[in-house]
């Protein structure tokens, strides 16, 4: 049963119970104030049995002209009597009485109407009685007759007093039975309140505190065999933890994964700047020797120039020599020429040294590129460190 139906079913319970204890009071107090006409009735006829005794002998001494009222007093009260002993044992609508229903008012009830037939018999002798000498005779009887009939009249108000009083200790013992009643209807509302919601949801709290304190503890599995809103709170729960312990399983087999490739690549850029340092090294020596290569090309296209001056000054010489000087000249010429080439070839040696150098130097800034670029990668390399390491660090607040 789900808590709305528990609750609904309570709240049913106790409208019920609450309807039935007003309409219990109501059918109590309706009870008393039916028992309240009857003892004030049956009071009454003390009050009225005096009357007729007074009545009967006020008509003993009365003269001719009220004994005719006297008398009509008389058979009124007499009538007024037999209606309301009537209506208290039968009920009475015009005099507010119910139907007698206990036991001891019927048998009081029983014992006291043929007391009242004699008794009634005696106040019309009284009545109708044709002389004095009749009336004194009948009045006498009335007289002694009037204290034992109040008596059995008192017995019958007992008993009505009696009945009321026990309809008002039934009444009492009601009202506690129903204070009892409702105890247990609020002990047991409080028990069902605290055993099917408050403890389970303190457990969902408590459980939720673990999870998200310090030690963020995701092995919390709440147990509830139920299947009320509690239970699809607790299953809900337990989905959501599990999920989230995957999650951080997972995220932990991350973090070690790239913690793991933070380090190869560390020790990758480590290796690949030791080369890019080596070769840089040595594209710097080869620079050198290229330099002086160049140096030294440079000198020999100047010594070969100076060769050619130096053929030249010859040639003017031996033009001063007319037999030999045209095979001389003509030597010397070729000489020269080949002097000029070769001191041409130099210069393009020269020159492609040169350019050797320019490229052996251009390498090199390439080679520094490289290297901040690997020191760059490096220390990108680090900051992935750096990062995995917070990772694993945040994961491992999480207890899976």
């Amino acid at each position: 049963m789900t808590i709305r139906n528990k609750l609904r079913a309570t709240l049913v319970v106790l409208f019920v119970f609450i309807v039935g204890l007003v309409g219990l009071n109501f059918l109590t107090f309706a009870q008393l104030e039916g028992d309240s006409p009857a003892v004030n009735a049956s009071g009454s006829l003390r009050m009225r049995a005096y009357q007729l005794a007074w009545l009967s002998a006020c008509l003993v001494s009365a003269d001719e002209a009220e004994a005719p009222h006297i008398r009509t007093a008389m058979l009124t009260r007499i009538e007024e009597y037999d209606r309301i002993l009537k209506g208290l044992e039968k009920g009475d609508a015009e005099l507010g009485l119910g139907a007698a229903s206990d036991e001891d008012v019927l048998t009081q009830l029983h014992t006291l109407q043929p007391l009242w037939q004699t008794y009634r018999d005696d106040v019309r002798a009284v009545a109708e009685a044709a002389d004095e000498g009749a009336r004194s005779a009948a009045n006498a009887e009335v007289a002694a007759a009037v204290d034992a009939y109040v008596n059995n009249v008192d017995k019958l108000v007992m008993a009505f007093d009696n009945a009321s009083q026990a309809k008002i200790a039934v009444s009492k013992k009601i009202e506690v039975a129903v204070i009892v009643v409702a105890f247990l209807i609020f002990a047991g509302s409080s028990y069902l309140m605290i055993t099917q919601i408050l403890h389970p949801l303190a457990a969902i709290t408590a459980s939720f505190r673990e999870v998200a304190g310090k030690e963020a503890d995701l092995t919390q599995q709440l147990q509830a065999e139920r299947y009320d809103e509690i239970g699809r709170i607790v299953h809900s729960f337990n989905s959501f933890v599990s999920d989230l312990r995957h999650l951080v399983q997972r995220a932990r087999e991350y973090s070690t994964e790239v913690s793991g490739l933070s380090d190869t690549v560390w020790q990758a850029s480590i290796e690949n700047s030791k080369a890019v340092e080596y070769n840089a090294v040595a594209v710097t020596s080869l620079a050198g020797h290229t330099n002086e290569q160049n140096n030294d090309i440079q000198q020999l296209a100047a010594s070969i120039a100076g060769l050619s001056k130096r053929m030249n000054e010859m040639q003017e010489y031996a033009q001063a020599d007319e037999p030999d000087r045209a095979a001389l000249a003509a030597s010397i010429e070729a000489a020269r020429r080949d002097a000029q080439t070769a001191a041409d070839a130099s210069g393009e040696t020269a020159k492609t040294a040169q350019e050797i150098a320019e490229l052996t130097q251009d390498s090199a800034a390439a080679i520094e590129q490289q290297t901040a670029s690997l020191e760059a990668f490096a220390a990108t390399a680090e900051q992935l460190k750096g990062l995995a390491a917070k990772l694993d660090r945040l994961v491992g607040r999480f207890k899976v």
